[in-house]
């Protein structure tokens, strides 16, 4: 499909089919297709990679109305877009933005995931709604089922944040005559369920799992498939999942020969592209962004994943890191199929290395995948022993974390360990992470007291790298006396091949604690979000059941934060939050919890507190922290002034929720008797006054 009917993304042809499905029946699909002339299969249609002109999107829309009966129905098929579990990775990207605010901030950049024939933009943003404007691009014909979609979509921008949906306005119409769509995006202050958060929080983990779901399947294809065009070409497609782009390109170089693959390209641009890509490391394209990621091993630099969308749109925050996960995944596997096919080694050697990709893509522990490595190693490597060590930071050593073959000898073996400064050779794998042998009689006195404690005559080392970082190693052990299997240098590569795979495996559970993280935590300030606060809050719970400790919860509201959004602008806003949480962060304990809520609400969850009189005491000094001035825009100070209402466990309640609401009363108490200071769910404070 050529770039001119890359107007439309597959995300709006699939919920459209999953509604007329859901509320028509499954024959009615098909019907769906012939009324809107469509060519095009069902699977095609409800694959997010396909893309449609701006006509077929409409044509769809009149004939889910038709067949619906429903002349409102594009609004509905907008609003089913979270129900419907649809487009899990920008949802992720969306919700990541912290806020139903800065979605709308960055409208412009969430509007070109799922189209190029129109442009969105924010004209004012408040903390409970604003006002964003479409303008349909010329050269397409106004309609009513766009403009509504577009409603339905912009309802949701708050349920995405666990809050019901937005109130929408529709006070000017493109189809009316308007020279753009105005909608009034409004919702009201409102406070989560500690049980709807718990719900969010399990759905955002679902989408997380479908995303890394997606890597793993392709990491299975790269490894089965023989044609490796086929195997490039299904990369490229995939990539737009970790970035919901218009086009996207893959250029890399295997030997002599260079592989170019590009999706919504004219016929030739993507070689050209390639091209200029792969001799320059950047690329350019007329009228848009461009995001590119290093496609590279710890071994082998591959070349270049790309992404490109609207100039007018840009990319949204955390992109970057998905397309470069998603690179990095893809050079590590490429690795491994193109060492199973120059390897010359046994159809058994073979054959457990399938095996091995099959079950590392679905474990999850990172015993669990050093395990596999490990019981992989003797056949694949020709060696009676082999074990996987992984880097300890706190510990600063190499810990053996799986051993095989070592009998009688695996209490010691799970206890071998090796600092860092035990053997200069540490060092130099970290430094250069290249697979190196170490025989009996080397003359470093660590690497030969350890051969000879478990009687080894030699030992083959392959790091294991996963973003240019050394995780861990996997070793190969030869018993003294045993014939060799095969030789020292085919050995290595074997054992390359193992710590590939095992970075592949630990790649993608790092990326998925990533993801976590991102889902967790304000992407602003990098506090704990809702869903971390309720799983803390339970954990809080938790523990003084059984140990009788007291816990407080401190609701807090900055005083005056919307003059300084509307006097300096939300730039400045966004400074004072980060110094806000900044300061939180370092006036509580270890154990404590800071989170932002929404806006420029925090909590705060204070473990172990042993009185009321003790809670009131970290809340003035959290108050204390708050108040020195600093710099919002250059020569302008501030002190930031904060209300704060605090409940305490189990006086003011025996569960999380029962706490929040007791801390939010007695904050808006506060702030109804000047803001500036605290209150107690019982009375007991400070305030302005």
């Amino acid at each position: 499909m050529g770039s001119d009917a890359r107007e439309t993304a597959g995300l709006t042809t699939r919920l459209i089919l999953a509604y007329v499905r859901q509320n028509v029946g499954d024959d009615a699909v098909a019907e769906l297709l012939e009324r809107a002339g469509e060519a095009r299969t069902v699977d095609e249609l409800e694959d997010e990679a396909t893309w449609s002109t701006y006509r077929q999107k409409v044509a769809l829309f009149e004939a889910a109305s038709d067949l619906t009966e429903d002349p409102h129905v594009a609004f509905h098929i907008g609003a089913s877009v979270l129900a419907a579990q649809v487009s899990g990775p920008l949802q992720v990207l969306v919700k990541a933005l912290g806020s139903p605010q800065r979605v709308l901030r960055s409208i412009a950049r969430a509007n070109s995931r799922f189209s190029t024939s129109a442009t969105m933009r924010a004209i004012e943003v408040s903390s409970q709604g604003g006002l964003v404007a479409y303008r349909l691009h010329d050269a397409h014909q106004p309609s009513r089922h766009d403009c509504a979609y577009n409603r339905g979509l912009l309802s949701q921008v708050t349920v995405i944040f666990d809050r019901p949906p937005a109130h929408i306005l529709h006070p000017s119409c493109q189809v009316q005559g308007a020279p753009e769509c105005v909608y009034e995006v409004r919702w009201s202050r409102w406070r989560p369920s500690w049980r709807r958060t718990r719900t969010a929080s399990v759905e955002d983990t679902g989408l997380l799992e479908a995303r890394i779901g997606d890597l793993e399947s392709t990491v299975a294809e790269i490894i089965a498939v023989d044609d490796l065009d086929t195997v490039l070409a299904n990369i490229v497609e995939r990539a737009g999942l970790a970035a919901h782009a218009q086009r996207h390109l893959l250029a890399v170089e295997l030997g002599p020969r260079r592989h170019l693959h590009g999706q919504g390209f004219e016929e030739g641009q993507a070689r050209l592209l390639g091209h200029e890509l792969l001799d320059a490391g950047h690329v350019t394209l007329e009228g848009a962004s461009v995001l590119t990621s290093r496609v590279a091993s710890a071994r082998e630099q591959y070349g270049w994943l790309a992404a490109f969308v609207p100039r007018s749109g840009g990319f949204l925050p955390g992109e970057q890191e998905h397309l470069d996960a998603y690179a990095g995944l893809a050079a590590a596997a490429l690795e491994v199929a193109t060492s199973l096919k120059a390897a010359k080694r046994s159809d058994r050697s073979k054959a457990a290395l399938l095996l091995l990709a099959s079950q590392l893509a679905h474990e999850e522990r990172e015993s669990g995948i050093a395990e596999r490595v490990a019981e992989a190693a003797p056949t694949v490597v020709g060696a009676e022993r082999a074990s996987v060590l992984l880097w300890d930071p706190q510990a600063r050593c190499m810990r053996t974390v799986a051993a095989v073959g070592f009998d009688d000898l695996a209490d010691e073996a799970y206890a071998f360990q090796v600092p860092r400064g035990a053997t200069p050779e540490l060092d130099a794998l970290l430094a250069d992470p290249s697979s190196r042998r170490f025989v009996l009689g080397s003359g470093d006195p660590f690497i030969d007291q350890a051969l000879t404690h478990f009687g080894h005559r030699s030992a083959s080392v392959a790091p294991i790298v996963v973003d240019g970082e050394v995780l861990g190693m996997v070793l190969a052990m030869r018993i003294h006396g045993a014939q060799a299997a095969e030789a020292p240098d085919e050995q290595l590569a074997a054992l390359a091949s193992l710590a590939d795979q095992a970075a592949i495996a630990l790649g993608r559970r790092r990326l998925l604690d990533q993801a976590v993280h991102l889902a967790t935590h304000d992407h602003l300030t990098g506090l704990a979000g809702r869903a971390l606060f309720e799983d803390r809050g339970q954990q809080a719970l938790t523990h003084h059941q059984r140990s009788g400790k007291v816990a407080a919860i401190g609701f807090l509201d900055l005083d005056g934060f919307k003059s300084i959004n509307d006097t300096y602008g939300h730039t400045a806003g966004d400074r004072v939050l980060v110094e806000v949480a900044r300061r939180l962060t370092a006036s509580v304990r270890a154990s404590d919890t800071v989170a932002r809520m929404s806006g420029d609400e925090f909590a705060l969850l204070l473990r172990d507190v042993r009185s009321p009189e003790d809670a009131e005491r970290l809340v003035g000094q959290i108050l204390t922290v708050l108040s020195p001035p600093f710099e919002v825009v250059p020569g302008v100070l501030m002190c930031p002034s904060a209300s704060i209402g605090v409940a305490l466990l189990p006086r003011d309640g025996g569960e999380p929720s029962a706490l929040l609401r007791a801390a939010d009363g007695a904050m808006y108490r506060v702030k109804a008797e000047g803001g500036g200071g605290y209150r107690t769910a019982t009375g007991a404070g400070t305030a302005a006054g």
